[in-house]
């Protein structure tokens, strides 16, 4: 009987010492993805900045099949993160084949993405939220959203009341 008890104790205390050593919300340090981006209108987000190579996109998500619509012989290439409510536009370019190389023109974020600006705008945030950080927009439009002068416009959902996407450009 006592030799069972010692056992069940033992097993106990190696349980009690495993569970207290895990870290479950550790960030896996191979994943270069930041915890919470910080959006910077007119600039870009934690990681990808409006101008840089669409390789960096891919260096921070990950690699996914390039899409892109054409007009006549113009391309306008796009990366699609669902997983991270990121969809990174590039340049318009005259080639029908998508290349890393092509330069970043704006950045679309919706729900997963978690980023907020540096005034606490984010998905989620209320229209009275972003204009009383940001004012009044340069333009507005129920279809296109409230655009900003210094490079960011805001969608709402369709109460007009929440943000649902933010572009960078």
């Amino acid at each position: 009987m006592l030799k069972t008890k010692l056992l069940m104790y033992t097993a106990l205390f190696g349980v009690i010492l495993l569970v207290s050593n895990c870290k479950k919300d550790d960030p896996d340090p191979g994943d270069p993805t930041p915890a919470v981006s910080l959006i910077t209108p007119g600039e870009g987000i934690t990681g990808i900045k409006i101008g840089d190579p669409a390789q960096k996109a891919i260096d921070l998500y990950g690699t996914v099949a390039p899409s892109y619509g054409s007009i006549g012989s113009q391309y306008n290439h796009f990366l699609t993160y669902f997983s991270k409510g990121v969809i990174v536009y590039c340049e318009p370019t005259t080639e029908e084949t998508f290349n890393a190389q092509m330069k970043i023109k704006s950045l679309d974020l919706s729900a997963p993405f978690d980023g907020k600006t540096e005034k606490g705008i984010g998905i989620g945030s209320t229209k009275t939220e972003v204009k009383a950080a940001y004012g009044e927009p340069a333009s507005s439009s129920a279809f296109f959203g409230d655009e900003y002068a210094i490079g960011i416009t805001f969608t709402y959902d369709d109460n007009g009341v929440l943000v649902e996407s933010i572009e960078i450009e």
